[in-house]
């Protein structure tokens, strides 16, 4: 355990995690809520991120303007994102503004108005999102990649729902989405920076003082890869693409031993697929693989964008390489390498206040506990060449292949062996 890092749980089941850092002057703080676009009813698509919107728009001790004032006031900044699986409100101010974070926070969580007029005004601005991201090919080709293999699953929905979802929103049903999710035992706290945990623990004991809801249960199956190849035409400059396999779930004991394969597959400069597709042929600008992980299931996946004439060229490189992968597997200084960046890259990713805050969360979130950067740095020694091995057997399994084309492309160009699919 850090020495740094404390927990505790309000009376009414909310969590406070903190970790101090005594060398910054800084705090970031975050409300993370465990509900996500995965968690919303039939016909409530896009609701979790309308809120997120929403509860900016106004309290009944804030209009808008006084929740961006006040912000400003202080050189704070104050935003919110919503994902799959949870939403997060964060703060990151002065070490000397902790009680104004802690009382925006508490005040936009607790007493946000909903207004209908500004609702329908936050519509507009979601479908306005919705269109700059059809506007963005590599935006949207993850979510067309998600509707295809998840099917049914509500993982399959984009976070920002349809234009249809969208309009069709009212007061009500916002508001009876925002009481059944957001209720204290889903609510997590995470601060990190020039902070102590007690001052934590009473700015938003007081903050969050009376607030109770009751949590209903949730039922959610286990999502199911589906392989399968979706050529989707549209008329762009060139063709995005997006092959994807299983992956693990969030929590998974092998998940430093995927990261590691991801690294060396397509997670780096120095890995395959971008030294021999892009420097070596010179047949992308952009190329890079990535895992998704979620509380009970993931996926491994590789994203390229090309021309279309060389469309063909690209896939069979980028299959090629994890074919030969499979075959040969990794060696050992390439396994020391991926190693190195990836320690590399968690060392310098957590200098900030804000990022340490995100861990202190998602680790609280999946795993229920902390990991130290010590531990996690353990973690990633210890995978030996053999963990990797037995996993690249795992993950990379044509039989479970999906792609997802984006462009002007059809079946015609696909090599033969995806055409089964």
């Amino acid at each position: 355990m850090t020495e740094g890092y404390r927990k505790s749980q309000l009376p009414d089941g909310i969590r406070v995690i903190t970790e101090r850092m005594p060398h910054v002057r800084s705090v970031a703080v975050g409300v993370w809520v465990e509900t996500g676009s995965r968690h919303e009813k039939a016909g409530r698509d896009g609701v979790s991120h309308l809120i997120e919107h929403l509860v900016f728009k106004g309290t009944a001790n804030r209009t808008a303007e006084d929740i961006a004032r006040t912000m400003d006031s202080v050189g704070g900044q104050m935003d919110a994102f919503t994902t799959k699986e949870h939403t997060c409100f964060y703060v990151q101010v002065l070490d000397e503004h902790l009680p104004l974070a802690a009382e925006m926070l508490t005040d936009i969580l607790l007493r946000p108005l909903f207004n209908a007029d500004e609702l329908e005004r936050e519509k507009s601005v979601v479908l306005q999102e919705i269109k700059m991201v059809e506007d963005t090919p590599d935006d949207v080709i993850h979510d067309l990649f998600a509707a295809q293999v998840w099917r049914d699953h509500p993982l399959a929905k984009p976070i920002l729902g349809t234009r249809d979802s969208v309009n069709a929103f009212c007061r009500e049903g916002v508001l009876a989405h925002f009481e059944e999710e957001y209720t204290p035992p889903r609510l997590i706290i995470a601060v990190a920076g020039n902070v102590t945990h007690d001052r934590a623990v009473e700015l938003f004991g007081t903050g969050f003082n009376g607030f109770s809801r009751p949590i209903a249960p949730r039922h959610s199956e286990p999502p199911k890869l589906t392989p399968s190849v979706d050529i989707v035409h549209k008329a762009l400059e060139q063709v995005h693409l997006v092959m994807g396999f299983p992956g693990l779930h969030q929590a998974a004991p092998e998940r430093y031993a995927l990261f590691l394969l991801n690294d060396i597959v397509g997670g780096s400069m120095s890995s395959r697929l971008f030294q021999e597709v892009r420097e070596r042929q010179g047949l992308v600008y952009s190329i890079h693989s990535g895992v998704q992980a979620f509380l009970d299931g993931g996926t491994t996946y590789v994203y390229a964008a090309t021309d279309a004439q060389n469309f063909s060229k690209v896939l069979k490189s980028i299959l090629k390489e994890l074919r030969d992968l499979k075959k040969n597997g990794v060696a050992a200084d390439e396994l020391k390498r991926a190693k190195d960046h990836l320690k590399g890259s968690l060392m310098l990713s957590l200098e900030s206040t804000s990022s340490r805050m995100n861990r202190l969360a998602k680790h609280e979130m999946h795993l229920g506990s902390f990991l130290t950067l010590d531990q996690m740095i353990a973690s990633i020694d210890a995978v030996r060449l053999e963990d990797v091995q037995a996993l690249i057997g795992l993950v990379i399994d044509e039989e479970r292949l999906a792609l997802t084309t984006l462009g002007p492309l059809d079946r015609r160009n696909l090599p033969k062996e995806l055409l089964r699919h």
